[in-house]
């Protein structure tokens, strides 16, 4: 009779994992795409992509290095692992969100669209960035468009679009884009103004007989053996902006006054400017006629030079 006990409990357990297995929900094509690029399991990419893409295109010892699916996947799986904190949903607006609290950034995947029908399904995802909680623009909006089928209780990715989504009737979108912009040709003009700065104050240093000089070309001339190509940096426009050298009477010239303003009389970037006086300035678009007398000082590439005439610092006293 005992032996008879533990046969009947064998069989009910047996028969009641069954019917939970039986039960399990199935996984949805969200699901596995989910188990497909953000699984631990070593085999949770390959298991979602058809007999032939593995057969073909992974094989046994390769790495995301040599392979290019493993190199997809690992891509996608360090989307997730780029931020702190990182949730994936089932349902929602959202598939993936990852957020980076020491730089304010917050990534998400979001479903756009995502349709079944049968044994077929298409899933399409955009990718969005947050920046302080305000939406960055990028120069496209990335979109992904899954196809999977299901074989054998298994749904398979048979095909992948990407594509690029360019919203040129959003305004606050375009907005967004020009801000970046402006603020990419703004730190491009500081830049460039440092550099400058810093090559007059060298020049004159050692052409103690010449003093500062006004021309681009005599800072930056020819490449040796170019002498029809002018260095880069000798372009009077680059970047939006344009680059203006004056104030330098004499032999030797004692002064120069250095200005960088937006190329565009419309345009809202600031205006760099730069002196003797070794101060590095901005001004914004309103005020930039005034940029060397008022404008905000954003570095200081040397301490100011003494007046030729001043009489000595006074030393200390006993």
């Amino acid at each position: 009779m005992r032996h008879l006990g533990i046969a009947v409990f064998a069989v009910i357990a047996v028969s009641s994992l069954f019917a939970q297995i039986q039960n399990a929900p199935e996984q949805s094509p969200r699901q596995a795409l989910i188990e497909m690029f953000m699984g631990k399991g070593a085999n949770d990419f390959a298991k979602h992509l058809p007999e032939t893409a593995r057969a073909v295109l992974i094989h046994k010892g390769e790495t995301p290095e040599t392979s290019f699916l493993l190199k997809v996947a690992s891509a996608l799986r360090g989307i997730e692992q780029s931020g702190e904190k990182a949730e994936t949903f089932d349902d929602g607006p959202n598939i993936l969100v990852t957020e980076n609290t020491n730089i304010h950034e917050r990534v998400e995947i979001a479903v756009e669209h995502e349709s079944s029908s049968g044994g077929d399904s298409e899933i399409e995802l955009s990718v969005h960035v947050f920046k302080n909680d305000e939406p960055e623009p990028l120069p496209v909006v990335p979109q992904l468009i899954f196809t999977l089928k299901q074989e054998n209780d298994v749904w398979r990715v048979t095909e992948l679009t990407l594509a690029a989504h360019v919203p040129l009737e959003d305004t606050d979108y375009l907005k967004g884009l020009r801000k970046q912009q402006d603020e990419a040709n703004e730190s491009a003009a500081q830049m460039r103004v440092t550099m400058i700065a810093q090559s007059e104050i060298a020049y004159a240093t050692n052409h103690t007989d010449v003093g500062y000089v006004c021309q681009l070309g005599s800072l930056y001339p020819n490449p040796e053996g170019e002498p029809n190509t002018p260095a880069p940096f000798a372009n009077e426009e680059l970047n939006g902006y344009r680059v203006s050298l004056s104030g330098c009477e004499g032999k030797p010239a004692r002064n120069f006054r250095l200005i960088a303003s937006p190329a565009d009389s419309d345009s809202e970037m600031k205006t760099f400017c730069v002196d003797d006086s070794g101060s590095l300035r901005s001004a914004e678009a309103a005020e930039s006629s005034s940029c060397l007398s008022d404008g905000k000082v954003v570095n200081v590439l040397k301490p100011p030079s003494p007046e030729p005439n001043s009489p000595p610092e006074p030393g200390p006293t006993d």
